[in-house]
C-alpha cells in the first residue's frame, strides 16, 4: 500500500510509469484497477476523455456502492464529439451507483487521478481504452504529501467552474447511438 511507504517529512517520492504496446503488462490499468478495489475513502479522476474499458468501469462501479467517494471531472465537450457520445452509459452507469461527476464548461486536457488522499497520478493517459490498451503514455506517480495535496487543490478549484452532471434517460434512438459509437471505443 502506498501510504506504507510514505517519504519522511520534506522528501518527495515519485514514480514513472510508462505503458504501451512494446510492454508485456498493461501496468497503468491493473494500478487504475487495484486503486478501485484498494481505495477506502475517495478516487477522484480529471479526464478529457472518459471511455473506459468494462473492467475498469466496473471496478468503479463496485467502488461507488462499497461506499468510496468517486469523484469524476471532465470537460461538457471535448473536441472529439463522438468521445463524448462514447462515454454516456458509463456515465450513467457511475452516477446510478453514486458516483459524482462534475462538467467543466470548456476543453480541458489535464488528466489526473487521486486515490484516498494519499498518492496521484498525473500525465498523459486518458480514461478510455485507446490510451490503456493502444497508445505509448505515461504517467507520473507521486506520494508526496505537499504533491498529493497541491493536485487535490487544484481539483477543487476547477470543481468551483463545473456543473453537475445531470442524469437523464435517453432516448432509444440516442441510446442505439452511443451503443454503436462505444463499440469503436479504441479508435475514439
Amino acid at each position: 500500500h502506498p501510504a506504507a511507504l510514505a517519504p519522511a517529512p520534506g522528501q518527495t517520492w515519485v514514480q514513472w510509469i510508462p505503458s504501451g504496446p512494446d510492454h508485456a503488462d498493461d501496468t497503468l490499468h491493473a494500478l487504475l484497477l487495484s486503486a478501485a478495489f484498494q481505495a477506502r475513502e475517495s478516487i477522484v479522476a480529471v479526464t478529457p476523455y472518459f471511455v473506459p474499458d468494462d473492467a475498469l468501469l466496473a471496478a468503479w462501479t463496485l467502488a461507488c456502492r462499497r461506499g468510496v467517494r468517486l469523484r469524476l471531472l471532465l470537460p461538457r465537450c471535448s473536441n472529439h464529439r463522438l468521445a463524448d457520445w462514447a462515454r454516456e452509459r458509463a456515465l450513467r452507469q457511475l452516477a446510478q451507483a453514486g458516483a459524482e461527476i462534475h462538467l467543466l464548461p470548456g476543453m480541458l486536457h489535464a488528466k489526473c487521478v487521486l486515490v484516498d488522499g494519499e498518492w496521484a497520478l498525473s500525465g498523459s493517459l486518458n480514461l478510455d481504452a485507446r490510451s490503456l490498451f493502444l497508445n505509448y503514455e505515461a504517467m507520473t506517480a507521486f506520494y508526496g504529501r505537499a504533491e498529493v495535496q497541491w493536485l487535490q487543490e487544484w481539483h477543487e478549484a476547477l470543481l468551483a467552474g463545473a456543473d453537475p452532471y445531470v442524469l437523464r434517460r435517453p432516448s432509444w434512438p440516442r441510446d442505439i447511438f452511443e451503443g454503436m459509437v462505444r463499440t469503436v471505443g479504441f479508435q475514439l
